[in-house]
């Protein structure tokens, strides 16, 4: 699966597990960061104008087109991470050779906010561009739309980029022990870029037959940008009650649920939400079960 994404072994493997805890610990980076992170998250999640305006702007510009209400994205983060995103992480771990979990309580250690938005859709401008040179991205199209919902978004993910290149980023050695793809951080500088000269730049396709499973391959081409997120949680039929249950689901899928081996919950993406051609591309024209 590496292979086929042109990823290079992380250059942090072989390490000892204390130096890498260290690393993310007290590898430098701003004073107060997390704490920041996590504050402008708890708002993003209790005031709901915030988002609203953020996608309002990024409808404006012609990033979006569907105007999903917060209990239609917190289901749709649940079947965009849990049935789609973990699963293909997984697998490209398992090919680069890094520790499932481990690794993710290192993430979680190093930027605790990061973890606590699945979307990306509540989270802060600096939250995101942390996001995006913490972890492996095919294309970071995805949120690098998110941070046109900032006036000056683009602005500081341009500035970051070049201190991360030039090996001055306050989080550097943080970054550095946690990225999966050896090569990422030359080429994310030459990304940002790229996206400010065409915003529009359509997201790189998914590599044919990256997985067997159609619906994990359904998953991630209907995710794999902004707008076919926010199109698929415009589409599904919940409510706040609805929100709730998935993610308590997800609590017990991880917890008890893990355990005892009973999953709740979908299996799967849902068919109505997804946009038909990508359906038909990867189900045919009747899904299986």
């Amino acid at each position: 699966m590496a292979a086929l994404q042109s990823a290079t072994p992380p250059t942090w493997l072989g390490r000892s597990r204390w130096s890498l805890l260290k690393d993310v610990l007290v590898g430098g980076r701003r004073k107060g960061e997390r704490t920041r992170q996590l504050w402008g998250l708890f708002l993003g999640y209790v005031r709901p104008g915030l988002l609203r305006r953020r996608l309002e702007r990024l409808r404006e510009l012609g990033h979006i087109q569907a105007m999903p209400t917060a209990a239609q994205i917190l289901v749709a983060a649940r079947d965009q991470i849990i049935l789609g995103a973990s699963e293909e992480t997984k697998l490209f771990y398992r090919s680069q050779g890094i520790p499932w979990f481990f690794h993710n309580l290192r993430r979680f250690l190093s930027g605790p906010a990061l973890m606590l938005d699945p979307a990306g859709v509540f989270s802060p401008r600096d939250t995101i561009i942390h996001h995006i040179f913490q972890t492996f991205h095919r294309h970071p199209v995805y949120d690098l739309v998110l941070l046109r919902g900032f006036p000056d978004g683009l602005d500081e993910a341009e500035r970051q980029a070049r201190e991360l290149t030039a090996g001055t980023h306050p989080s550097q050695r943080a970054l550095a022990a946690l990225i999966e793809d050896g090569s990422y951080h030359g080429r994310i500088l030459d990304e940002v870029r790229a996206f400010r000269a065409d915003p529009f730049v359509a997201p790189r396709p998914i590599p044919p037959g990256l997985v067997s499973d159609p619906w994990l391959m359904l998953a991630m081409d209907q995710f794999k940008d902004l707008r076919g997120f926010t199109d698929y949680a415009a589409r599904l039929k919940v409510g706040l009650a609805d929100a709730l249950l998935a993610w308590a689901g997800v609590a017990w899928n991880e917890t008890l649920g893990a355990a005892l081996r009973v999953k709740l919950g979908p299996r799967h993406v849902r068919v109505e939400g997804c946009d038909p051609e990508l359906v038909t591309r990867y189900l045919g024209d009747t899904p299986p079960g």
